[in-house]
C-alpha cells in the first residue's frame, strides 16, 4: 500500500530541496569568484596603531632623541659616528641614508634605553627598487628580517619575517613595496643566573605578528647562529634598525614594557 504524502510533507521536501541547490549553487560561485565564505571577515591589522598609555614613544616623527648611531666593529670600526645620518620624511618617518656630508658612510641606529620583557611596534616600507633589505634587531641582536620577499610561496630563513638564520615564519605575510606594514614583537628577556650566563631552561623567547597575522608563536630562542652570536644574553637590551644598503622606511615606533618574568 503506497502511502500517500500530505501537502505539508510536500511542501518540507521541496523546502529541504531548494535549500541544498541554494547551498551547492554558493559553493559553487564562491569557488568560481575566488571568493572564500566565512563568518570572521575581522580585521588584525594594527597599521597606523596609537601607543597606549605608559607607552615609550621611540619615534613619531618628531626627531631622533630616542635614538643614537651602533657602534659595531664591522659598521663603525672606530667608534666615531655620533650624529644621526638618517633623514626625516613625509612629516612623520624616518628613512636609512647612506651618506653624511657627502661622504659614503654606513650606519645602524640603536635606542639610548634597553628593554627587558616589552611589545613593540612598529611600521616599515620598503622602496620601489631594489631589495628592500634591512632588519630590526631585539634582545642581544636576534634580527627580525626586512626584506621584499612577498612573492615568495614558502619562506626561508632570509626571508622577510624570518628570524635571521634561525627561524623561517610559519607563513608569508609580506606586503609589496611601497606599502606600509605593521611588527607587532613580544620578547621575554632570558633568565640570567647568578653566574652572569643564561639559565638552562631559561632562553629568551618572542612572539611575532607581521600585518596581523601570527607568524611566531612563543618561540624559545635558544639557538645563536647568525653572525651576531657573540652578543652575551642580557637582562636589558637595546632596539637596533638595520641599515643594509635600502633606503627603507620606519614609522609609529613604540614600546609597551613588561614587569620582568624572572624578577626576584
Amino acid at each position: 500500500m503506497t502511502e500517500a504524502i500530505s501537502p505539508l510533507k510536500d511542501m518540507k521536501m521541496i523546502s529541504r530541496s531548494m535549500f541544498v541547490r541554494l547551498f551547492l549553487l554558493s559553493g559553487i560561485l564562491a569557488t568560481a569568484t575566488g571568493t572564500v565564505v566565512s563568518a570572521d571577515n575581522t580585521s588584525t591589522s594594527t597599521l597606523g596603531q596609537e601607543p597606549p598609555a605608559g607607552a615609550v614613544v621611540l619615534f613619531d616623527g618628531s626627531g631622533f632623541d630616542a635614538w643614537k648611531p651602533f657602534s659595531w666593529q664591522w659598521i663603525n670600526p672606530n667608534d666615531d659616528q655620533q650624529e644621526v645620518q638618517w633623514k626625516m620624511v613625509d612629516g612623520d618617518s624616518m628613512e636609512i641614508a647612506f651618506e653624511l656630508d657627502g661622504k659614503r658612510r654606513k650606519q645602524f641606529l640603536c635606542t639610548k634605553q634597553t628593554f627587558g620583557d616589552y611589545r613593540l611596534h612598529l611600521e616599515f616600507q620598503l622602496p620601489e627598487e631594489g631589495s628592500g633589505n634591512s632588519g630590526i634587531f631585539f634582545g642581544p641582536l636576534y634580527e627580525l628580517q626586512v626584506l621584499h620577499s612577498a612573492d615568495k610561496e614558502r619562506p626561508g630563513l632570509g626571508d622577510c619575517g624570518a628570524i635571521y638564520q634561525i627561524r623561517a615564519p610559519d607563513v608569508n605575510a609580506a606586503l609589496g613595496p611601497g606599502e606600509w606594514q605593521t611588527v607587532d614583537l613580544e620578547y621575554q628577556a632570558a633568565e640570567i643566573g647568578k653566574n652572569g650566563f643564561m639559565t638552562e631552561n631559561g632562553a629568551a623567547r618572542v612572539t611575532v605578528r607581521l600585518n596581523g597575522t601570527l607568524i611566531h608563536d612563543d618561540f624559545k630562542l635558544s639557538l645563536r647562529r647568525n653572525k651576531y652570536a657573540a652578543f652575551p644574553e642580557e637582562p636589558t637590551s637595546p632596539i637596533v634598525l638595520q641599515e643594509h644598503g635600502s633606503k627603507v622606511k620606519f614609522r609609529n615606533i613604540w614600546v609597551v614594557e613588561k614587569p620582568l618574568q624572572n624578577a626576584k
